[in-house]
């Protein structure tokens, strides 16, 4: 049963992650990246973005450390573009939990406890005010540049950048309540982490690293969060991946499930312990 509470954690905990540098390898030391040489390479990721379009589902391995314990669980990971993410979690075959994102709402939906949660990112002050949504999220699961707010074409005019370490470091101009990061690799135009901080609540920050990468798709990711009282790692690794869009929208059984308040069940499942 613990183990079953834990694969709640691992939902609760993705989904906080929007209310919230490691590369791949190890780069030489390299000369400034010029203006011009960025501005190429958001061209080319925009352009990216724009070839990535069609439906993706693949197996996932789920694997959580929370304050030095871990799991792993099985289970799916299926996108749309612009419609719908959906992960979901297995034990013995049988799904105890999901998320999935909309570029309405937000729902966690867990399965054991026979309750859930379905919000609007207009419902969650913090989100509200930082302008962080599905696309948002949309781009931390493609292994996109974004801006908060901004779903057209990115320019190089929309960052700050800096070379550190042989990565080039692209931060938003304009970002409220959140200080937004990337780094990539400049000499194949890799974005190999996103850096999500809190610009007023201390050392509150939230990494996604991109560790291995499947024909332009990334199908090994470590998600990280800091300063929320306690450490959190969840490691997302992909296999059997397919462009197949025969999948539809979860449908919720209103009668035998619990709507819950969001706070209340993700205080909760930071209680566990």
């Amino acid at each position: 049963m613990r183990n079953l509470k834990y694969m709640v954690v691992v939902m609760g905990l993705a989904v906080m992650a929007l209310s919230s540098c490691r590369s791949t390898k190890q780069a030489a030391p390299s000369a400034p990246v010029t203006s011009a040489r960025t501005e190429q390479i958001i061209r080319n990721l925009n352009e990216r973005k724009l070839e990535q379009n069609r439906p993706l589902t693949a197996k996932v391995l789920l694997q959580l450390e929370l304050d030095g314990k871990k799991m792993s669980v099985g289970g799916n990971l299926r996108m749309k573009r612009n419609e719908v993410i959906q992960l979901t979690a297995s034990v013995l075959f049988a799904e105890v939990g999901r998320i999935e994102f909309t570029p309405a709402y937000m729902l966690l939906l867990d399965r054991m406890g026979k309750q859930y949660v379905k919000v609007g990112y207009d419902e969650v002050p913090f989100l509200k005010r930082s302008g962080l949504d599905f696309y948002s999220l949309q781009a931390l699961f493609w292994n996109e540049l974004f801006v908060p707010g901004k779903q057209g074409a990115l320019r190089e005019q929309d960052f700050t950048s800096s070379t550190e370490d042989g990565l080039l470091q692209l931060v938003v101009r304009e970002a409220s309540l959140v200080t937004l990061r990337f780094a990539l690799n400049p000499s194949d135009e890799t974005l190999v982490n996103t850096r999500i901080a809190s610009s007023k609540q201390g050392p509150q920050h939230f990494d996604w690293h991109y560790l291995h990468f499947n024909k332009g798709i990334a199908d090994k990711m470590e998600l990280s969060m800091a300063g929320i009282g306690k450490d959190v790692r969840i490691g997302l690794t992909l296999s059997n991946i397919r462009n197949n869009g025969d999948w539809e929208l979860t449908q919720i059984p209103e009668k035998k499930y619990k709507r819950v308040d969001p706070v209340v069940l993700f205080k909760k499942l930071l209680k566990i312990g």
